[in-house]
C-alpha cells in the first residue's frame, strides 16, 4: 500500500513538473521573438520544435565590435563562464573562433562543437553534441546595435534524451549559466569600453 501511494505521489509530481515545464517552454519561445526568427535554425532546432529552449538577452554599453572581440576569444571563455574550463580549439591557433572552428569543451558533459554561422561582428552559432549523442545543441549568439551600445542575445536549442530530463528537473540551471555568461561579458565589455 505504501509503495502504491509513493508511486502515485511521484507520478503526480512528475506530471506536474512536466506540465509546468511545457508551459515555461512555450513562454520562453514567445519571449525570444522577434530575435529567434532571425536565426537560421537547423532542422529540428527551431525553438518551438526543440526538446528544450533557453533565451537570454542583455544590454551592454559597448560597441558591437568590442563585445564581439571579447566573445570570439574562446581561449578566454573560462573568464566568462567557468563551465568552459578546459576548452580545446582544434583549428584556431590564435584561440579565437573563426568560420570553421571546431572546439571540445564540457559545459554539461563533453561536447564537440562546430561553428555553423559566423558573421562578424553580429552573429555566431555552433552545433554541439555529446559523444554519446544524448544531447545535441544549437547555440546562437546575436549582437544587435542600439543607441547605448548593443543588445546581446543568446538562444540555445537542445534535443536528445538527456535534454528531456534536464528540461523537467533543471531548466533554470542552464538558463542561469548562460545568463551569468552574458553578465560577465557585459562587465568585461563595458570595462574595456570605458578604458
Amino acid at each position: 500500500m505504501k509503495t502504491k501511494k509513493l508511486f502515485i505521489i511521484v507520478s503526480l509530481t512528475s506530471l506536474s513538473l512536466l506540465l509546468s515545464s511545457c508551459y515555461s517552454h512555450k513562454k520562453v519561445v514567445q519571449s525570444s521573438l522577434p530575435y529567434s526568427d532571425k536565426i537560421k535554425w537547423p532542422e529540428g532546432f527551431k525553438p518551438s520544435e526543440s526538446d528544450f529552449f533557453i533565451h537570454n538577452e542583455i544590454d551592454i554599453k559597448a560597441s558591437p565590435q568590442v563585445v564581439w572581440d571579447i566573445f570570439i576569444n574562446a581561449a578566454k571563455w573560462p573568464e566568462l563562464n567557468k563551465k568552459a574550463e578546459g576548452i580545446k580549439l582544434l583549428n584556431s591557433p590564435d584561440g579565437k573562433l573563426n568560420s570553421s572552428s571546431v572546439f571540445i569543451w564540457s559545459p554539461a558533459g563533453k561536447f564537440t562543437s562546430t561553428i555553423k554561422e559566423f558573421k562578424p561582428p553580429y552573429n555566431v552559432a555552433w552545433l554541439g553534441e555529446t559523444d554519446n549523442k544524448k544531447i545535441t545543441i544549437y547555440n546562437a549568439w546575436m549582437i544587435i546595435p542600439t543607441a547605448e551600445g548593443c543588445k546581446v542575445i543568446s538562444d540555445e536549442s537542445q534535443n536528445g534524451p538527456k535534454t528531456k530530463m534536464e528540461k523537467i528537473f533543471a531548466p533554470n540551471m542552464v538558463r542561469k549559466d548562460l545568463k551569468n555568461w552574458l553578465i560577465r561579458l557585459k562587465e568585461l565589455s563595458e570595462k574595456q569600453s570605458n578604458n
